[in-house]
């Protein structure tokens, strides 16, 4: 199973997990000590990234909206008092009136229940984009991950440079010594060590560098693992365009505009409801001082919708709805001509790779081989010996880097779709796992 492959197996077990579920799942995975695969690093991405953590809040307090927007309008409690004393024949206190009066506003037209419906599709466009923050944090884990196992590469083909630069050293050497070569030719080989030791040197602190990015992805400081594990030149073709491009909809920054059509359907009708006046019933009793009775009391209260109807809040909801479409195909445009971009660099990155298993590396090792024996045998110069060596150590780097891109495009394309981009068959008989 490649790169890429492992990736979406743990999506799929871990994308589409509920956040109560996270509250009572197992203790995250410890960082591992040994080698790591990418299983093992998504898995303590999604358990562990801080950022992920901080923005399940936002989950949470759109539930929280969602509680209140249920309640129903407090009740209110009133004390009045009349008939205070004053003069004449109202200077004493006997002619006092007090009402003590509850009071409680009836919402019309349906208001509680388009608050609650507003509110569950807020919700749900939160769950979404915290889906689309998980996915973020599955695909920055691939990334860095496949940088790291590039970065091994790069490291070990540094050395393999560097070895073959002192082997060459060696047998220009030997043919000073036998008066068969210039001490210059030596001079140039052993800058060529050099050259290569300071390439091993940088290629030693970009792999530092990678896994440090690489363990930050799930909280840690410091990278305590040993090496990422991975089949780093193996590759497969891609899916057909067209079959990704009708699964861009599952990308969660494209699929939660169709909830979000809803919820300003939603926010539309409840605009319209709060045209509609709500009624206010109060009831309590009254204390008459002069006689010491009681008394009760009832009362009504509508709002005149003479000014205020409600015309602004419709208004402004239309215009909401109207940028969601807009919004809405925007960025599926956008989606399709990054996927239509990206797709075409992946089949370049195929296509190199097979031309590179298939013919270049092999003919480039050949001449290598030829020139290493016509050297010893005096029929060609250091020159041509040292042209073959650096022009099989480029093409190999320019193997590493195919390699590269292409499990970087097939993790940019897994990510614009939310599936997997490859096709289901076997690897390429001449993917090979040395490059």
């Amino acid at each position: 199973m490649n790169i890429i492959q492992t990736a979406l197996v743990v999506t799929l077990l871990t994308v589409t997990a509920n956040l109560r579920a996270q509250e009572s799942k197992p203790p995250p995975p410890e960082p591992t000590t040994g080698s790591l695969n990418l299983a093992n690093a998504i898995a303590l991405s999604l358990s562990n990234n801080p950022s992920l953590s901080a923005y399940s809040y936002d989950v949470r307090a759109v539930e929280a909206q969602r509680i209140r927007a249920g309640y129903l309008p407090n009740p209110e409690v009133g004390l009045e008092v009349e008939n205070l004393p004053g003069s004449g024949s109202r200077s004493g206190a006997d002619t006092t009136e007090t009402t003590l009066r509850l009071s409680q506003v009836i919402e019309l037209g349906g208001k509680r229940a388009r608050r609650l419906d507003e509110a569950r599709l807020a919700g749900g466009i939160a769950a979404w984009d915290y889906e689309a923050r998980r996915l973020d944090v599955l695909a920055d884990t691939t990334r860095r991950f496949i940088e790291v196992a590039a970065a091994q590469e790069r490291l070990s083909l540094a050395r393999e440079a560097t070895a073959l630069a002192e082997t060459e050293r060696e047998v220009v050497t030997q043919r000073v010594q036998a008066a068969r070569n210039s001490v210059v030719e030596q001079k140039k080989a052993e800058i060529s060590v050099a050259r290569a030791k300071l390439d091993e040197e940088h290629a030693s602190h970009a792999l530092l560098a990678a896994r440090k990015a690489l363990a930050a992805m799930w909280g840690n400081e410091n990278a305590v693992f040993s090496s990422a594990r991975a089949e780093f030149f193996t590759h497969r073709r891609p899916e057909a365009f067209g079959s990704l491009m009708a699964r861009i909809g599952r990308n969660p920054d494209l699929a939660r505009f169709a909830l979000e059509a809803k919820l300003r359907d939603s926010q539309l009708r409840l605009a319209r409801t709060r045209g509609i006046p709500d009624v206010t019933l109060s009831a309590g009793v009254r204390q008459f001082a002069d006689e010491n009775e009681w008394a009760g009391v009832f009362g009504v209260s509508v709002p005149l919708p003479f000014f205020d109807r409600g015309q602004a809040d419709v208004y402004e909801a239309l215009q909401m709805q109207g940028k969601t479409e807009a919004l809405g195909f925007a960025i599926r445009v956008q989606l399709a001509s990054q996927l239509f971009g990206i797709y075409q660099e992946l089949l370049h990155s195929v296509t190199e790779l097979d031309a590179m298993a298939k013919d270049i590396l092999p003919a480039a090792r050949e001449v290598l081989r030829a020139t290493e024996d016509g050297y010893k045998q005096g029929r060609f110069s250091y020159l041509e010996l040292a042209d073959a060596r650096r022009s099989l150590i480029e093409l190999r780097r320019s193997n590493l880097e195919a390699a590269f891109n292409y499990h970087i495009y097939l993790a940019d394309i897994d990510r614009l779709i939310g599936t997997a981009a490859l096709a289901p068959q076997s690897p390429e008989p001449s993917a090979k796992k040395k490059n």
